[in-house]
């Protein structure tokens, strides 16, 4: 890592070039063309960037960037990675700076030929602390190849994004109010862009709108009547403009497209341009089903994929003077055909026996939601998006079929980005100022600036929230300043609030303002194959989002579940990844803030229910889709952090912040705190009622009064008889208690006393006597637990567990024993107990695939000794009860999962005392086990399981068998 101090040298600004696209960075024709992340420098090799003067510069700027001020300090700061002792690692040119060497001609003189070159990687340049992507800003170069060391291992991504990559492409998944290539910008977490656009920044303060379809101009405000539908490519932030229409059922076996296209005048128009695709989600690998019509080279292209391989057919170069041209493509089983203008008709087939299209997706005509074109299937990938008009677009999936237009209904889109009117300009609209520049991108347009002006229509000089502005904002650390027409204003972090985020503000029960942009979130919990929400709330707004959690955080949403209020309905919306399932309350909640509601939200599979004050609407019963809920951002409540990135279907109307309190949120079980100290995360929230007074902070069912005075976050709790401590979460009972060597004490309302539940090994009524190593019959009493840690858990055959043991139940339910972690909804695990006397055996080697197994022929209720052995052989389970095989069954027939995880954990009686049974195992069992069990055996080891060692427990007594 080193700091070097340059001088600048002049020279004409360069032009910049596409590299990914033009695949300059190989050394000869022969090679393919390479995505560069981190370049890797041979000592032979180089890469030529602008000019300081240019780099330093805004986009847009008119000045000359290769005549920078006199006298100008530029500090440069480069992280690279080499094991040479000697090497050029940057060298300035006329008007250019070379990374990694310099190009020398044949005619420079012997002694300025005498460089040598760097070899290793530059990972990192920042010219006076401005980041430079190296490989995007490069203008050409030499023998640059890939560093070789993962991209993601370098950890690019900058405040706290996710790098994710594979063999093709990386990008950067980021957190709440950060966006952009690398996650370095934040101006999109006050989300200016109305109707649904895409927020995108253009520096850390500005941002662009990319318009959703039928919408144009600065803010995507104006209404855009469409006819003809205009393409824009690949705008500077890398996403196209793209319409998609709804999925075609019946491609299986036949289609037919006919459509009309005009080109824009300029050469990258014909290069390598996506016109529209249908297909299976990209994984990067060859099978997904496809079709897609593009143009490359001057020639149309058309390619499909059935699942064995890739059909190709290629017209004729086009003919240029032709204005509009027309094309007609479709596929009838393996054969494909092509026919555009006059040209001959070109015919292809799929190689491989299958004949039939699986594509169940939208039709992307233009382009695709997608950042990168890597996220399509293999051969199916255009570079960029489609440049010019496409209409009369058409298509029948019968040979004597009628064509009609895409969408439902006909000729409606489901989405689009940046679609504009053929013949028509929003820049017509738009007076850029001060020498600014318009950008046309479809309906979405905005103003390239010169440098020292900013704002939409460049008629700002310099921000109120910029560092160098005098007087500077008066945002207090950690907050963060958004600029107004008329100043500024500051979105506090949690525990702040006031004018500038300068007072300290204790959170109860937190208050959210839609027009504050308020949010918290919280960790995510498993809510993959069960969802149960709870929550109490009031509301001043009919409009608002409640809860909030997807498979990603962006445009590309996934799967989602979101709470919220539609016109003063409550209306739950999930999606699992076959559509969006919605439910919506039948009475109307009080917007004016005198009643807290209690929602209950949730779904079983792809089963929803919501239950309003008691009112609850349940899901007509629907067959088949997906059942299971993959999400992975946090958990947002009041609102989310920017709402221009939830699934545009996850609300009705246009998604805005709740406006109102919340006081309560249980998920699954999980009782969240909703104060600043609880939360991951927020903005802008403040307490219900300015009080210290919470719903919970007085527990069991005392009373909050909050003290007034100099400390106004101090409150009492009146505690019911029952109940002490400054929060009434201690018993009268318990108070001085005798319970020893860290036993629990429950009190007992019924004696008036209270009991020491003893952790494992000890025993007494103040669990002061040493159990012993003849502990061998265990007594659960229901609130008692045992876990075990198989110390030969590594050296187990996963593909056959076997567990064996003597039992006496002296009750009709009970959990006896858990297999498995018992952390998330899919861990694995094999699970026995008693519903209502009969055994029950519930067995998951993943996704759930099995259901629960119940011997109901005997009834081993009560006080009777059975011995019960159960083996699972890949997925064949065989139950023994004692010499009577009562169950042989094969839980998977089809094998897709064939070893039991069960990460070297075993529960006995119950789990750890805080959590529930029922939560834990999804309602497989309600209790904890009642009886003796004895002659634990795992496996075929030749020992009973010894109690006292490798485990802890409480309350599990030595039996007097």
């Amino acid at each position: 890592m080193s700091d070097l101090v340059a001088a600048h040298a002049p020279g004409p600004p360069p032009k910049r070039r596409d590299l990914r696209a033009e695949g300059v960075y190989v050394p000869h024709q022969s090679c393919r063309h390479t995505t560069i992340f981190i370049p890797s420098f041979n000592g032979t090799s180089y890469l030529e960037l602008p000019p300081l003067g240019s780099l330093l510069q805004s986009p847009g700027a008119s000045a000359d960037p290769s005549h920078p001020a006199k006298d100008t300090t530029v500090t440069l700061y480069l992280t690279v990675k080499t094991r040479a002792t000697q090497g050029t690692i940057l060298y300035s040119s006329v008007g250019a700076y070379i990374p990694g060497g310099r190009p020398l001609p044949r005619d420079q003189p012997a002694s300025t030929r005498e460089v040598t070159g760097f070899v290793g990687c530059i990972r990192e340049l920042q010219v006076n602390n401005k980041d430079i992507y190296i490989a995007g800003e490069a203008l050409g170069g030499r023998n640059i190849h890939n560093c070789d060391t993962p991209v993601c291992q370098h950890l690019p991504c900058r405040n706290g994004g996710t790098c994710v990559s594979d063999a093709e492409d990386w990008f950067c998944e980021c957190p709440p109010l950060y966006s952009g290539r690398l996650c370095q910008f934040t101006a999109c977490e006050w989300s200016p862009c109305g109707h649904g656009a895409t927020c995108i920044p253009k520096s850390h303060q500005e941002a662009v709108c990319l318009c959703p379809y039928g919408r144009q101009g600065l803010l995507c405000d104006d209404a855009i009547n469409i006819t003809r539908a205009r393409f824009s490519g690949n705008d500077e932030f890398g996403y196209t403009s793209f319409i998609a229409y709804s999925s075609i059922p019946s491609l299986s076996v036949y289609y037919e497209f006919q459509l009309k296209l005009t080109f824009a005048d300029r050469a990258s128009a014909l290069k390598d341009n996506l016109i529209l695709f249908s297909g299976q989600k990209g994984q990067g690998i060859d099978g997904d089903d496809f079709l897609v019509l593009g143009v490359r080279n001057g020639r149309i292209v058309h390619k499909f994929n059935l699942g064995s391989g890739v059909g190709t057919m290629v017209s004729d170069r086009l003919n240029r003077e032709i204005d509009i041209h027309t094309v007609n493509f479709g596929r009838s089983r393996r054969t494909g055909w092509l026919k555009v203008d006059g040209q001959r008709n070109r015919t292809g087939s799929s190689p491989g026996h299958l004949a039939g299209l699986n594509a169940q997706s939208q039709v992307f005509v233009g382009g695709y939601n997608e950042y990168t074109p890597e996220l399509l299937p293999l051969g199916s990938r255009f570079r960029n998006g489609f440049q010019g008009c496409i209409f009369d677009l058409e298509f029948r999936t019968r040979r004597d079929g009628k064509f009609i237009a895409l969408g439902k209904p006909e000729g409606h889109p489901n989405s689009g980005r940046s679609v504009g009117q053929c013949g028509v300009t929003p820049c017509t609209l738009v007076t850029c100022r001060n020498g600014g520049t318009c950008v046309d991108s479809g309906s979405s347009v905005y103003c390239q600036c010169p440098f020292g002006w900013k704002g939409a229509l460049c008629s700002e000089t310099v921000s109120v929230c910029d560092a160098e502005h005098r007087p500077p904002p008066l945002c207090a650390r950690g907050s963060t300043c958004v600029p107004l027409p008329d100043g500024y204003t500051c979105l506090c972090p949690l525990g702040t609030g006031g004018l500038h985020c300068q007072q300290a503000m204790a959170i109860s029960d937190p208050f959210f303002s839609g027009n504050q942009s308020s949010w918290m979130s919280f960790p995510p919990v498993s809510i993959r194959h069960r969802t149960d929400l709870r929550l109490q709330f009031q509301t001043l707004s009919p409009e608002g989002i409640i809860f909030y959690t997807a498979q990603h955080l962006s445009a590309r949403a996934g799967d989602f579940f979101c709470v919220s209020l539609t016109l003063g309905l409550v209306q739950l919306r999930y999606n699992l990844g076959s559509g969006t399932n919605v439910l919506q309350s039948t009475n109307r909640v009080d917007t004016s803030g005198g009643t807290w509601h209690t929602v209950r939200a949730g779904r079983t599979g792809h089963q929803g229910y919501l239950v309003l004050d008691g009112l609850e609407v349940k899901q007509n019963d629907t067959e088949g889709g997906m059942s299971t809920l993959d999400v992975a951002t946090d958990l947002f409540v009041g609102g989310v952090s920017d709402l221009s990135s939830i699934s545009t279907f996850s609300v009705e109307n246009e998604p805005v912040g709740f406006t109102g309190g919340v006081r309560e949120l249980v998920l699954n079980g999980h009782d969240f705190d909703l104060t600043a100290t609880g939360a991951l995360g927020g903005a802008n929230v403040g307490d219900w009622d300015g009080t210290a007074c919470g719903y919970k902070v007085c527990q069991n069912g005392g009373r909050c009064t909050a003290l007034s005075g100099a400390d106004s976050d101090s409150f009492m709790c009146t505690c019911p008889p029952r109940w002490t401590g400054p929060v009434c979460n201690q018993s009268v009972y318990c108070v001085n208690n005798l319970c020893q060597h860290e036993s629990l004490c429950f009190s007992d309302l019924v004696t008036g006393s209270y009991d020491c539940f003893c952790p494992l090994g000890w025993e007494g009524r103040y669990c002061d006597k040493q159990v012993g190593l003849s502990m061998t019959t265990l007594k659960f009493v229901g609130k008692s637990y045992l876990k075990y840690r198989d110390p030969k858990f590594n050296t187990r055959n996963l593909r056959y567990t076997q567990v064996s043991f003597n039992f006496t139940a002296s009750g009709n339910e009970g959990l006896i024993l858990w297999m498995g972690r018992a952390e998330h909804d899919d861990d694995d695990y094999l699970a026995v107990g008693l519903q209502a006397g009969h055994l029950k055996i519930a067995v998951n080697l993943g996704e759930r695939l099995s259901l629960p197994l119940t011997f109901r022929n005997v009834t081993l209720c009560c006080n009777k000794w059975h011995y019960l052995s159960i083996s699972l052989n890949s997925t064949i389970i065989q139950v023994f009860l004692g010499d009577e095989r009562v169950l042989f069954e094969d839980v998977d027939p089809f094998e897709r999962y064939v070893a039991m995880n069960y990460g070297g954990l075993l529960y006995l009686g119950g789990f750890e005392l805080h959590r529930n049974i029922s939560t834990v195992t999804s309602g497989l069992f309600t209790k904890g086990f009642v009886g003796d069990l004895k002659d634990v055996r795992l496996y075929q080891d030749p020992r009973q399981l010894q109690f006292l060692q490798n485990s802890e427990g409480f309350n599990v007594h030595k039996s007097n068998e």
